[in-house]
């Protein structure tokens, strides 16, 4: 047997969800998450992930949330960490937070908002190789159930971490070759092939993160735009049609998280289309003919719809480039300042010297 597997019983739990609380009281009213913390405090192992959600983007203030939210999170997943530090998992599980938590191994202390947390002891005590080995395990069972999009994107982003360094592919590369080649997921019509070189790793990698974007995960949309991006500052210019290739890709993949209103490919996308201009580190090409001012403002919008830290970038481009919609209206100037204020203070003080 698998060392993580589920039995099923989730679907049973998912309804009980649906029928207690979405089918009557909705997703976020007071009335819906009090009553997921019932049924999680009852065993259901996924009102466990929702009540773990609900700690994780703050909707419940705990004073260490995101080491609260893990072992929710390792609760639904029907897992328990035993003093040798052995994983070990009862099968009751609800497949959906598997890669939660594989993403938690992969991130904590070193990326995202997971990089200045608390102490979370179990992951503390893990060497790396052990936590990218536990988080690949864990967001291929995820894609094996229920085809999570941020399995899909985890996936990848493993592979490429051990693909790109060189300590890592030794200690894993004989056992990812051995856990995956030839492994197929049904749900996504994907086969993996050999997995020997490192090469091969990166383009397994690349597979997984374009399942990802494709089925709407925006963070692997914005993975794949960096990456065309670092791919057209490093081509040669002199080929034409190869960058434009590079370009039209990485519009594409900008254009997929952007239409599902995520600030910060919006915003991307928006200064793309007004200035030309590509940037990947301290580099920038630019390319005059994709300049469309109209679109610029279209996409510059939609990075205002979802209202996080990056939306805030929405407003400033908005006044920036065009300013004209303000100079006649001082009260909308004052409510796009008040968003920006509110949503990120950093950006409110770049803004003020507008």
């Amino acid at each position: 047997m698998d060392r993580f597997y589920c039995n099923n019983d989730y679907e049973n739990y998912l309804k009980e969800y649906e029928s207690k609380v979405f089918g009557r009281l909705g997703v976020s009213s007071p009335s819906a998450e009090r009553e997921i913390i019932c049924m999680a405090e009852s065993g259901n192992t996924v009102a466990y992930k929702l009540y773990a959600d609900l700690i994780y983007y703050k909707k419940i203030i705990r004073k260490n949330r995101y080491r609260d939210a893990f072992d929710l999170y390792l609760k639904s997943a029907g897992i328990n960490v035993d003093e040798n530090g052995e994983w070990n998992c009862s099968g009751d599980s609800y497949p959906l937070a598997f890669w939660i938590i594989g993403y938690y191994l992969v991130n904590y202390k070193r990326e995202s908002v997971l990089k200045d947390v608390e102490t979370i002891d179990i992951i503390e005590n893990m060497p790396l190789t052990e936590r990218l080995k536990t988080a690949l395990m864990l967001a291929e069972v995820s894609i094996e159930y229920i085809d999570a999009p941020g399995a899909l994107n985890l996936m990848g982003r493993v592979l490429y971490e051990i693909a790109d360094n060189n300590e890592l592919f030794e200690k894993l590369g004989g056992f990812v070759s051995e856990y995956l080649t030839g492994r197929t997921f049904a749900n996504i019509s994907f086969t993996v092939g050999y997995l020997i070189s490192k090469e091969d790793f990166r383009e397994t990698a690349e597979s997984f993160l374009v399942k990802a974007a494709e089925e709407g995960y925006v963070y692997a949309c914005n993975s794949l735009a960096a990456r065309e991006a670092e791919r057209i500052i490093n081509a040669d210019d002199s080929d034409s049609e190869k960058i434009s290739d590079l370009v039209l890709n990485y519009i594409c993949f900008l254009k997929l998280a952007a239409d599902k209103f995520e600030p910060y490919a919006a915003n991307r996308l928006g200064l793309f289309y007004v200035t030309g201009e590509i940037t990947s580190g301290e580099k920038k090409k630019r390319y005059k003919e994709y300049i469309d001012r109209s679109k610029a403002k279209e996409y510059f919008i939609k990075a205002t719809t979802y209202p996080d830290a990056n939306a805030a970038w929405g407003y400033f481009n908005l006044m920036k480039y065009f300013y004209n919609d303000y100079d006649n209206n001082i009260e909308l100037m004052n409510e796009h300042m008040d968003y920006i204020k509110e949503l990120n203070p950093k950006v409110y003080d770049i803004a003020m010297d507008l």
